[in-house]
């Protein structure tokens, strides 16, 4: 029987993306101690009964106001309890700021908000901040909190006592406050200098075991000390507890109930744990208040027998992929193509991805708001009922997926086949129950099943045929050989120039005067609180003359203007995707088996890339010298330029934890200037190690997948009686078996994480639901989305896309004047907008970003409108 673990903290969580990272800090820092989280809107009939079962509460941050009772729900309920109830708590940010509204203080807009930025907090030495003078913390707050008149900043230092008068009868005393005069060093812009000269940053009850920090311990970049404060309110938490605390719950009721691994903290079922705590209270309705945790369910049908990859391998001899996608027909027809051969590094963009679009190639095609998946092969669509999957097609993708392994191939290509193509914005923040009408002939999720592929490994200089059709070898030896005869003659790459002069068009651009007026709208809502962060994004279009020949060319010119890691040429369906992002999502690798104490576990690593913050590299054109390295190091170095990263890399940090599970998350690089073709950008690196237990998921020959209900059980599931040459997609659209839930994957974190945080802002959901607001409700579409692919092997890899240009086949516009068709194009670009930014500097950026990419247009013929 497993252990239970010592103490249960209750979590509130008011819908921050900041949530998970403080559950981590308390789960690693707090010996013994398992987190359950709950959200403010949880419907607890009888809150006081249902907080027996913890030893504290921590009331978490979140966007909107303490006076708003939509904002803080439960929250407010916690100051209201009667001593026979009495539980510590700990306000965080919002939090804190409930509790110094529920005993007679106030809150106020700050004139400059704060968020991702580092300040010098002095303390008074006492309580929570014993042993601790100072702590340099992350501050994220747009209101700041006032004692009341007469309450004083009693007891900090010399300092702070002239600043009020001494009240000791008032319910709070403060404990640490943020003092202008400690911070000018780190002032480094003017209009913090329009902040109070001291900002209250913690208190606690003088008599009631409450206590609240107004800053963030949990971000990457507060300090050692900020994270020491967690661990004095818990040694406060205990000698409360042992003084005061008389109910102790019987653990012979909920052993075994309430357990489970710190991989997987966040899942703890509340349900058996409300059956405990509430017993008859008929209307209790609770569910886990971290649904995004759980593993993906659904129908989890016996894997067909695995898939075997067919592959050759030769030396690449100076191949480029033009020859290679030439050769494979690609520039005719669907193909898909993931390109790194134009910016290689060892860290990322090391391979090139071809595959071919055949007519009877699955394909898979979702809808928002639609509950079914198209399944299209041999011009026959086959309807797949999401019911069956939880209304959630990320858990038709995962058990599609699982239904489609394979072995064979070789360790080192990250693909050997699988599903590749795109996920729209919409469809992403399905994910995040943000609701947008679907639109007609536009898919939003949109996939084939790629079964024949070349893998170009540029590091190694390696070219791999592969195949993971039945009986397909003679395809991968006619391919090998006809590659082979490149190398061996010396015809010349074929040219498109003659093309390009056909691209041209009338591109149609922002306008400065909207775009600004968005920004103040951002702006304002971050003032009142809503949003710490607001990435707000506009479009342009380029009408041009309909060749879609020529669609193949203009990514490779697309390609040679922005060289980028992670370009991508798609033509599916009825979308032609050119992309040049040099922006990784998230990347996962297979699945692998290790043994430690007798337990088999398999661990996959899951990275994410996120980029904030941009400088040209020619900012006064490209006529004129290049910035330097250290130059463009030294203008993303401002506070500006690294709050917005650091905003985005919490958020990033959150949605893994999500997953992952307490301390699996690390930071191996944290803002990092790269260089690209046309500008610098601010680069963090995130990591997180996805833990699965006695699951067998390894890469061996023989394929053990198991269904899991907990992380602590499993059970094998027999293969079944196919051969595996059976045509793909044969998955069963209803399953007889009965739901249960699959080991987690990469794709778990990927419905978790979705939209990508430097396309939406912080907290997630509140700034999607203002920027959809803000951009007039308008679609991103493409834009802002991921494209990548899911492999038969269990990796996966996606990024984000930007510095792209899209069509869709039904989009047209009509020439008067030539009495001619033309498609439309569509051009997005966008950039993060703080308390800090200018709508000058703004809407320089996005121009900057929107010109990288239509230059492509900016040929032939080309006019603005």
């Amino acid at each position: 029987m497993p252990c239970l673990p010592d103490y249960r903290v209750l979590f509130i969580d008011a819908y921050d993306s900041f949530s998970n990272n403080i559950i981590s800090l308390l789960e690693t820092r707090l010996a013994g101690v398992h987190v359950v989280s709950v959200k403010i809107d949880q419907p607890i009939p009888d809150l006081p009964t249902f907080l027996r079962h913890f030893d504290a509460v921590v009331a978490g941050p979140g966007p909107g106001h303490p006076g708003k009772a939509a904002d803080v729900g439960l929250i407010s309920q916690l100051w209201q309890l009667g001593d026979e109830d009495m539980i510590p708590v700990l306000g965080i940010c919002l939090g804190f700021q409930s509790l110094v509204t529920a005993f007679g203080g106030s809150v106020v807009p700050l004139p400059a908000p704060r968020h991702g930025i580092v300040r010098n907090v002095i303390s008074n030495n006492a309580s929570i901040f014993k042993d601790i003078a100072r702590v340099f913390p992350v501050q994220y707050h747009s209101l700041h909190a006032l004692l009341p008149s007469g309450a004083g900043l009693n007891g900090l230092n010399s300092l702070l006592d002239r600043v009020g008068l001494r009240n000791p009868s008032h319910h709070l005393e403060p404990l640490a406050c943020d003092v202008h005069v400690d911070n000018t060093s780190s002032d480094q812009i003017q209009t913090h200098n329009a902040n109070p000269d001291i900002i209250l940053m913690a208190v606690k009850h003088k008599t009631k075991p409450f206590y609240g920090i107004q800053f963030h311990p949990e971000s990457i970049c507060s300090d050692e000390p900020s994270q020491k404060v967690i661990e004095n309110w818990w040694s406060e938490v205990r000698q409360w507890s042992s003084q005061h605390k008389l109910w102790v719950p019987n653990s012979r009721d909920v052993e075994g109930r309430l357990h489970s691994s710190k991989s997987a903290s966040f899942s703890m079922d509340l349900e058996a744990l409300t059956e405990l705590s509430l017993q008859g209270v008929d209307d209790w309705t609770a569910s886990d208040g971290t649904t995004e945790t759980n593993a993906l369910t659904g129908p989890c049908p016996s894997p067909k027998t695995s898939l075997q990859v067919r592959s050759r391998v030769a030396p690449l001899n100076s191949m480029t992929v033009d020859q290679v996608s030439d050769l494979l027909g690609v520039s005719h027809g669907e193909a898909v193509v993931l390109d790194s051969e134009p910016h290689q590094r060892h860290d990322i963009g090391t391979t090139t991805i071809i595959g071919k679009v055949y007519d009877d190639s699955l394909r898979m095609e979702y809808f928002v708001g639609s509950g079914k998946v198209n399944v299209i092969q041999n011009w026959c669509t086959s309807i797949v009922d999401l019911a069956d999957y939880d209304n959630n097609v990320f858990c038709y993708l995962k058990a599609f997926m699982n239904n489609h392994k394979a072995v064979g191939g070789d360790p080192n290509i990250p693909f050997w086949g699988g599903l590749v193509g795109n996920i729209n914005y919409e469809a992403c923040l399905e994910t995040i129950d943000i609701r947008t009408p679907s639109r007609e002939y536009k898919p939003d999720i949109n996939f084939v099943f790629i079964e024949r592929s070349v893998v170009i490994d540029h590091q190694s200089q390696q070219i791999y045929v592969q195949s993971i059709t039945c009986d397909d070898d003679d395809w991968v030896k006619r391919i090998s050989c006809r590659l082979a005869e490149i190398t061996a003659t010396t015809s010349a790459v074929r040219s498109y120039a003659p093309y390009m002069h056909q691209v041209g068009g009338l591109i149609t651009c922002p306008k400065s005067s909207s775009y600004k007026s968005k920004i103040r709208k951002c702006q304002d809502f971050i003032r009142r609180g809503d949003s710490y962060e607001l990435c707000l994004t506009n479009q342009a279009t380029i009408s041009k003359a309909r060749r879609p020949s020529i669609s193949w060319p203009m990514y490779l010119q697309l390609r040679s203007l922005n060289a980028a890691p992670f370009s991508a040429y798609l033509r599916l369906g009825g979308l032609t995707l050119l992309s040049s992002s040099p922006e990784r999502f998230m990347r996962w690798t297979r699945p692998n088996t290790y043994t430690t104490n007798l337990v088999e576990e398999t661990r996959s690593i899951v990275q994410f890339r996120p980029i904030k913050g941009t400088v040209k590299r020619y900012p006064e054109g490209p006529e004129e010298p290049a910035i330097t390295l250290d130059q463009a190091t030294a203008l993303l170095s401002t506070p500006k330029e690294r709050a917005e990263n650091l905003m985005i890399v919490d958020l990033i940090r959150h949605d893994l934890h999500g997953v992952v599970g307490s301390g699996n998350v690390c930071v191996p690089k944290l803002m990092v200037v790269e260089e690209y073709t046309t500008l610098y950008q601010l680069v963090t690196v995130v990591e997180g190690t996805l833990i699965n237990q006695n699951l067998g998921l390894s890469n061996a020959p023989s394929l053990t997948t198991s269904s899991q209900s907990s992380p602590s059980t499993s059970r094998p599931i027999t293969p079944s009686s196919s051969d595996g040459c059976e045509p793909f997609g044969r998955l069963p659209l209803r399953s007889s078996s009965s739901k249960s839930t699959m080991a987690k994957n990469g794709i778990d974190v990927l419905a978790a994480s979705l939209p990508p945080g430097s396309m939406t802002g912080a907290p997630k959901r509140r700034s999607c639901t203002l920027l959809r607001q803000i951009e007039d409700e308008q679609p991103r579409g493409v834009y802002s989305g991921v494209v990548g692919y899911m492999d038969v092997g269990g990796a996966g890899d996606f990024s984000v896309v930007i510095r792209s240009a899209f069509r869709w086949d039904q989009d047209i516009s009509f020439d008067e004047e030539r009495k001619e068709k033309n498609d439309v194009w569509t051009v997005g670009a966008g950039g993060a907008v703080t308390s800090l930014s200018t709508e000058t500097g703004e809407w320089e950026e996005m121009m900057a970003k929107l010109g990288s990419t239509l230059r492509l247009f900016e040929t032939g013929d080309a006019e603005r409108a």
